[in-house]
């Protein structure tokens, strides 16, 4: 019995995949919005807002001491609109400035309060010299708010300055944090329409009802349209990155084993999404609205256009909810950065678990018609 149902298996999930590729390949408005719409999103923002937009403001903070001074300090800079500072060791915070993941370094030495007391203090502030456009923001932020706690302190005889001191940092500008972004959002956008709306289709036309009365293996069924959505998904990611380089000229310093095993990963996750949504859809027209009810919040709300870091704390929880959020944030650890996937353990961890559940749900709610 076994090797009867070997061969019709393989046979069958051959055949369904042969479908469902020449299904796609024949589909100009499917192949459109799977290959080309990412890319013209991406080269508009490109074009748009180009190498010289700044993507956020965030300044590390290096203090030794728990000093008044050193406190009156830290939280003004994180009273300011639009600027996040963060209190981090020196070797972390100068690394991270080096890599581009901040956009400058204040340290307060140790015995400032003290210091403070008994003269003038000058206070080293390390910021990228390359980008004159972004070096001259964050100077004129610190200086200004260096000279408003000096003079809130000691009134007309200001004790602090700003001692700037320019190193030459990894270039990271907008279009290496939207190339991956975009990579993330297709990955996700034709993961859920091919797959919710091919299932929904074939549940409304009656297609599955016939199938299951066929003695064809049904699991080759949904088995090829996962692994074809998971070719086109790799497909996807080559296609995106390599227009960001030829056209844009951004950087690829991950590895690409590494970027095609996230894409995989990502790509599952947001397949078996599809899956749960068509499980809860009775027909198309229920499918479409829901699919708009669960991607639009992930398109705008998980960091893929503009980082998310500054966003109101109200909203935080739900961005953090997004199984995108992780894709977005991985895919530009793999990519720009060079990171391991053990590096992004967690945000793997994340698209795993969510893959489960979202499989659990197709599952349980699941109807032949």
């Amino acid at each position: 019995m076994s090797d009867r149902r070997g061969p019709t298996f393989l046979r069958s999930f051959t055949d369904f995949s042969r479908a469902f590729t020449l299904m796609r390949l024949r589909n100009r408005e499917a192949l459109f919005w799977t290959f080309f719409f990412p890319i013209l999103l991406m080269g508009l923002l490109g074009l748009v807002f180009g190498r010289g937009y700044n993507i956020g403001v965030k300044i590390g903070v290096v203090r030794h001491d728990a000093g008044m001074v050193e406190g009156v300090l830290v939280k003004a800079f994180q009273s300011i609109d639009g600027i996040e500072a963060v209190e981090l060791p020196r070797d972390q915070a100068l690394r991270e400035l080096r890599d581009g993941d901040l956009s400058g370094v204040l340290v307060l030495p140790e015995g400032l309060s003290q210091g403070f007391a008994d003269g003038a203090t000058k206070l080293d502030f390390y910021y990228d010299q390359s980008d004159a456009m972004t070096a001259g923001q964050v100077l004129t932020i610190a200086t200004q708010v260096v000279e408003g706690v000096a003079n809130g302190l000691s009134g007309y005889h200001p004790k602090l300055t700003l001692q700037p001191r320019g190193i030459a940092a990894q270039g990271f500008d907008y279009l290496d944090f939207l190339v991956p972004g975009i990579v993330a959002l297709s990955l996700m956008q034709t993961g859920i329409f091919a797959i919710g709306f091919e299932l929904v289709f074939s549940k409304e036309k009656g297609i599955l009802r016939r199938l299951r009365a066929t003695p064809l293996p049904l699991a080759s069924y949904s088995l090829s349209m996962i692994v074809v959505q998971l070719v086109v998904s790799l497909i996807q990611t080559a296609l995106i990155l390599v227009v960001g380089m030829l056209v844009f000229g951004v950087d690829i310093n991950g590895s690409l084993w590494n970027v095609a095993a996230l894409s995989i990963i990502g790509g599952l996750c947001f397949v078996s999404l599809g899956f749960a949504l068509s499980s809860l859809s009775r027909d198309v027209n229920s499918a479409n609205g829901l699919i708009q009810v669960v991607q639009m919040p992930m398109m705008f709300l998980s960091g893929i256009f503009f980082p998310m870091d500054n966003a109101p704390g109200w909203i935080k929880p739900v961005v953090k909810a997004l199984p995108l959020t992780y894709l977005a944030e991985g895919m530009r650890d793999v990519v720009v950065d060079a990171h391991s996937l053990w590096f992004i353990r967690w945000d793997i961890a994340v698209l795993v678990g969510s893959t489960v559940v979202f499989m659990a749900i197709a599952v349980r709610f699941f109807r032949w018609e």
